[in-house]
Formats: C-alpha cells, sequence, structure tokens
C-alpha cells in the first residue's frame, strides 16, 4: 500500500489545515483534490481525491492519520482505486503540502520516494 510518514507533526488538524485543495495536468489527465474533511476527534482526516488518466476516472480518499510525532499519508482503504502513478502522484502532492508548510516536518518512512518532490 503506497504511502509517505511525515515526522515531527503532531497534529492532524495542522495537517488539514495545510491541504489545500489542486488541479493539475499531467499527460493523458488530470489530478484533483476537491475537498476534505477532518474526524470530530481531529485525529484523522480524509482528503477527496480524483484521477483521470488515459481515460478511466478515478474517485478516492487519502487518509491522514495521527499518531504520537507522525503522520501518515495513505489510501483509505474502503477506497481501493487502482495505484495508478495519478493516485500516488496525488498523494505525493498531499504530502508535500503538509511538508511544506511546516520547516520541522521530515519524510520518513514511505515507498513514494519516486513521486515526492
Amino acid at each position: 500500500m503506497p504511502h509517505v510518514v511525515l515526522e515531527n507533526i503532531n497534529s492532524a488538524k495542522v495537517a488539514f489545515d495545510s491541504v489545500v485543495p489542486f488541479t493539475a495536468r499531467i499527460e493523458g489527465g488530470v489530478l484533483k483534490v476537491t475537498d476534505k474533511y477532518l474526524n470530530a476527534t481531529q485525529n484523522k482526516a480524509l482528503v477527496e481525491s480524483l484521477a483521470v488518466e488515459n481515460g478511466n476516472n478515478q474517485s478516492f480518499f487519502v487518509e491522514l492519520s495521527q499518531k504520537q510525532t507522525s503522520l501518515t499519508v495513505r489510501l483509505l482503504p474502503l477506497t481501493d482505486p487502482e495505484k495508478t502513478p495519478g493516485v500516488k502522484m496525488i498523494m505525493a502532492m498531499v504530502a508535500k503540502q503538509i511538508k511544506d508548510s511546516n520547516p520541522s516536518v521530515s519524510y520518513g518512512k514511505t515507498n513514494l520516494q519516486d513521486f515526492l518532490l
């Protein structure tokens, strides 16, 4: 399962506030983050996303899950899209928005290193 762990962040609310909806054109398609949702206990957030690649549309959620001093960016298992380059790019772009919002945040364990900017 593709994921990025962000280190030195202890608030899913801070991460949630850092994510800004976007639309990005890629060769053969479009990547979009359209909306975001924070749970009542503010330890998890969902980022509503759409990847259109070569005529295939996939709607899914990226989950931001708080641990003690880290945050995991991963796909919500309930939506389970095909792990295409566009889906991985959206996850990397969301992680980068969060990382760029705070200079103390750094990348931890990930299997998306080829997509992180």
